[in-house]
């Protein structure tokens, strides 16, 4: 028992070596940096126009849905970069998921318009196709351009059935939610 006690500690220890490296290099390389502050802009513009544009009339529902997309993206990411798929260059906060400003507000607020505005799932899923491709094939290869994003063993067109998968599982999961509260008396969504 003590070994393992013992081996718990020094992987403790290292880690928050790990977590001091980052956050010092954080500090040297990426605070205030013209990247950095192109990571905060996208975060502020896209949580703004989220909420200037989301239907309030259905925003539980499109809350929901935006989350369970946040939630998603997130463990991918966390997954991907544990995994040395990919790497992030640069980071709003580096002691959080690496690129919040994509994870949190730029792709969560174009999965959410996708959902608000097409509602039939013909339409959702033709849409849903076109931004998968466009994530992969031009957002991507952009951020690399910025500096933003590093595949490291990852290829673009890996993401395509993840992009586009994620959006119809999670569309179908909240119709089921909803279908569910309806029984109990809420209203379910189309």
């Amino acid at each position: 028992m003590q070994v393992i006690v013992l081996e718990l500690h020094e992987a403790a220890e290292v880690q928050w070596r790990l977590t001091c490296v980052r956050f010092d290099e954080w500090l040297r390389n990426d605070l205030f940096r013209a990247r950095w502050w192109l990571l905060l802009l996208l975060y502020i513009v896209c949580a703004y126009v989220w909420w200037k544009t989301v239907d309030k009339a259905r925003l539980k529902e499109i809350v929901l849905y935006t989350a369970l997309i946040i939630i998603i993206i997130l463990s991918l990411d966390e997954l991907g970069e544990e995994l040395t798929l990919w790497d992030y260059p640069v980071d709003i906060f580096p002691l959080f998921p690496p690129i919040s400003a994509i994870d949190f507000a730029c792709m969560p607020l174009i999965y959410s318009l996708i959902y608000q505005h097409f509602r039939t799932w013909k339409s959702f899923t033709i849409v849903t196709f076109a931004m998968a491709v466009i994530f992969c094939f031009i957002c991507e290869p952009i951020f690399v351009l910025l500096g933003i994003y590093q595949p490291l063993t990852w290829k673009y067109w890996y993401g395509l059935p993840i992009y586009f998968s994620m959006a119809l599982g999670i569309k179908a999961a909240v119709i089921l939610f909803y279908r569910i509260a309806e029984k109990a008396g809420g209203k379910a969504p189309t």
